[in-house]
């Protein structure tokens, strides 16, 4: 395994100037945000469990509950598409909520979802008797497994557990309309919501993780909180002040790192002819408060029908000591499953062309839908290495992207080591239940 602090290093020299050596991919990303630029732009890896589970042809029953096969076919699977981090998490959504007693909906072939015809949280009394959180409920034991498992094989600060952030978990216990009332009209009701989130439902979580060997981080997923589910005035009210909260108990209580709110203020219009560059502005000022570091961030939204060259001018309107902020690129879920291969190399010659010729340009995808063509994933991956290479090309129109070459997934796995895990996963029966 690689050394982290040795690619840490290596990156940051490397972007700085000192080019030296072959950076890893690790290393990429490192010389991207710290410096300038690496040997190229790199390729984060995305939120992928319903799409690795589908690639690897797994049964979600089996899928969903075991920390080890659900890493392990996120590891195979980002490796095969050669992205240059990886990211593993599961449904993060759902875990507290099950726990405390949700009713739920499990399927043969995709996540546990929550049935929202039967909320957890109907009235302010259904808080006194949900109570709190036991670890060792629901997947609970297994989301806690899954932090031990990732913080062993991930790299550096990308190796972390999950949890489901304040807002988000109470959408998910009482639905959306519900909770957006509260915080807009009762006062009162939202801060027992958030205080019930935080401290009854999601620390208990975090306590648990903490206590697994080399599990230092977590990050708090926050959909819910996205733009225009929450206006940028919302959150900065309600979400930013609730996860520094969790920051902090974290830091003193767990010596644990923290993040809530990651996705709140997400701009994520769906009508192009409303996209308002003031809100996006707002929305990205105030995204920023929910990262470690600073980042100009796009993730959800429709961005393939983004103006991006208003995420270029926010970068570098926030410089810093000469450089513009690091841009995060998404390359929309939808777009990406919808779109030919050309289509896709067409907009990522476009926002490098725009984004990436002064470096500090990441490229991702949000979420990778389950039925996305790997052709597709693979094409963005090969086209961000291959057209991202500095110097970057002067006219990148004129370069002419070949399909990528890769072996089908099933022949590329059997020489890699999660191989037995995943082809065993395949037969994997549900038990049946014997009736006297």
């Amino acid at each position: 395994m690689a050394n982290p602090t040795l690619e840490l290093v290596h990156g940051l020299l490397y972007g700085n100037g000192f080019r030296i050596g072959k950076l890893s991919s690790t290393g990429r990303v490192f010389a991207t945000i710290l410096g300038s630029h690496g040997d190229t732009i790199p390729f984060m890896g995305p939120q992928i469990h319903d799409h690795a589970m589908t690639v690897a042809r797994v049964p979600a029953r089996k899928y969903y509950f075991d920390a080890r096969l659900l890493v392990d076919v996120q590891l195979a699977v980002e490796r095969w598409y050669g992205f240059d981090t990886y990211t593993i998490i599961p449904d993060a959504y759902n875990f507290e909520v099950e726990a405390l007693g949700a009713k739920m909906i499990y399927s043969d072939d995709a996540m546990p979802t929550v049935d929202t015809n039967v909320p957890l949280i109907k009235d302010r009394a259904d808080l006194e008797k949900i109570g709190t959180l036991d670890p060792s409920r629901g997947r609970i034991p297994m989301g806690v497994e899954l932090a031990r498992l990732v913080s062993e094989k991930a790299s550096g600060p990308f190796a972390m557990g999950f949890f489901c952030s304040p807002f988000s978990l109470i959408c998910q216990a009482m639905g959306y309309p519900k909770a957006v009332r509260a915080l807009k009209r009762d006062r009162a009701l939202a801060q027992e919501l958030f205080d019930f989130a935080e401290n009854q439902a999601i620390f208990p979580y975090l306590k648990a993780q903490s206590e697994q060997p080399g599990v230092k981080q977590s990050a708090g997923a926050d959909a819910w909180a996205a733009f225009p589910n929450l206006t940028p005035e919302l959150v900065q009210e309600w979400v930013t002040p609730s996860a520094k909260r969790l920051a902090e108990r974290g830091k003193q209580e767990l010596k644990m790192t923290v993040m809530a709110g990651l996705a709140a203020a997400d701009y994520c219009e769906e009508d192009p002819a409303k996209f308002d560059k003031e809100i996006m502005f707002k929305c990205w000022s105030v995204a920023r408060n929910s990262f470690v570091m600073d980042v100009a961030l796009s993730a959800m939204g429709r961005t393939q029908d983004w103006d991006m060259r208003w995420l270029q001018e926010f970068a570098v309107q926030h410089s810093k000591l000469g450089r513009k902020l690091p841009i995060y690129a998404s390359l929309n879920g939808r777009f990406m499953r919808d779109s030919s291969p050309q289509q896709i190399v067409e907009k990522i010659k476009e926002w490098i062309d725009i984004m990436g010729r002064d470096g500090r340009l990441l490229f991702f995808i949000a979420n990778v839908p389950a039925d996305t063509p790997p052709l597709n994933v693979h094409t963005a991956v090969q086209s961000v290495h291959t057209l991202g290479r500095y110097p970057i090309a002067k006219d990148l129109a004129s370069i002419r992207s070949e399909p990528p070459g890769f072996q089908p997934f099933d022949q590329w796995l059997k020489d890699q080591p999660e191989a037995d895990t995943i082809f065993k996963a395949r037969e994997w029966q549900p038990e049946k239940k014997v009736f006297a």
